[in-house]
């Protein structure tokens, strides 16, 4: 038994070694900038903003509840927002706080806020404790509320609320989309499409072509009344571009799905991890975790660059044509 624990030990020592690398790949030395006003969000809360300047500041822990931790953000404009974290364009999320950035206005909720998005007066919230709920501006109060089951989940990705018509659609921290109706504040329907013992939160959540898309890091599913279309795989990253899905898994393929969940094409780059994607200038960049930066097109003809530019150890983003890196902003022309 002890031999038979020590080839698995070996086996898997040796795949963890394993990583993308390409002979063929371009060179290519990006601009970089230490500071930039636009800069308005980093990952994994491991910056300090101080002055509009860049000093970074080592994890203290691998625990990230999105309360501990130094660091304060700035929105694009500069305006400084404290340790408030920037979910989108209008809203920022503090433990159980919510900041309309617009006005400048906080909202203190029951429970602490795990993401949200607004419309309008109404805030649609899914909390840390997998309960979720709908606040009115208007009202200064909490208008829904529901509890879903308790969930053990890995939380690094997720996905907001989604506001379609006249429902809200609430990604829970347990495989579930729970649906309410704004107009009469009621709860309609669940949709689960976890599958699995091991509970997983949506990473993924969106209108493509008026098809409801949902995503765990095990299942992309598109949503009928009638019926579900559903495409297993081990997924890390998900963004939609055009009319298109483009899935990245672990295994190192990126695979082009239209709309209805059909398989256009697939890529592949042996052992590569990516980090996540964006789309800059009608293209798709990501970085490996060995380093390479990888160009694709809509039609996934990949061109890949090498540079030593990257600390990969370090957080590492993409968010349109800038790549956030420990203390540097690299620039994608």
């Amino acid at each position: 038994m002890r031999y038979l624990f020590l080839a698995i030990f070996i086996l898997f020592a040796g795949c963890a070694t394993k990583e993308f690398n390409d002979k063929n790949a371009k060179e290519i030395n990006l601009k970089s900038k230490s500071t930039l006003r636009s800069l308005e969000d980093y990952t994994k809360k491991a910056l300090t903003f101080k002055e509009l300047k860049l000093k970074y500041v080592k994890p203290t822990s691998f625990i990230d509840d999105g309360v501990r931790g130094e660091y304060v953000n700035y929105d694009i404009n500069g305006i400084k927002l404290g340790k408030f974290k920037k979910i989108d364009k209008n809203l920022a999320v503090y433990g159980d706080k919510i900041k309309i950035l617009d006005n400048n206005k906080t909202v203190k909720l029951p429970h602490l806020v795990y993401t949200a998005a607004k419309k309008g007066n109404l805030i649609a919230v899914v909390f840390e404790n997998n309960g979720y709920g709908i606040y009115d501006l208007s009202n200064q109060k909490l208008v829904f509320y529901k509890k879903d089951d308790d969930a053990i989940t890995a939380k690094y990705l997720g996905s907001r609320p989604l506001f379609y018509n006249s429902l809200v659609l609430f990604p829970l921290l347990n495989g579930t989309i729970a649906v309410v109706d704004v107009n009469s504040m009621k709860f309609i329907r669940n949709i689960d499409i976890s599958d699995d013992f091991i509970i997983d939160n949506i990473i993924y959540l969106n209108i493509v072509n008026d098809n409801l898309i949902m995503a765990t890091p095990k299942r992309v599913v598109l949503f009928n009344p009638n019926f579900l279309i559903d495409y297993k795989d081990s997924i890390k990253h998900i963004i939609d571009y055009n009319g298109y899905l483009y899935v990245f898994n672990n295994e190192g393929k990126v695979i082009k799905f239209d709309s209805n969940l059909k398989k256009i094409k697939e890529k592949e780059f042996p052992f590569a991890s990516f980090f996540a994607p964006s789309v800059c200038k009608g293209n798709i960049y990501t970085v490996t975790y060995s380093g390479y930066l990888i160009k694709l097109t809509p039609e996934l003809n990949a061109t890949v660059y090498k540079t030593g530019q990257f600390d990969t150890d370090a957080p590492l983003k993409i968010k349109g044509c800038k790549i956030y890196n420990q203390d540097k902003v690299f620039i994608i022309e």
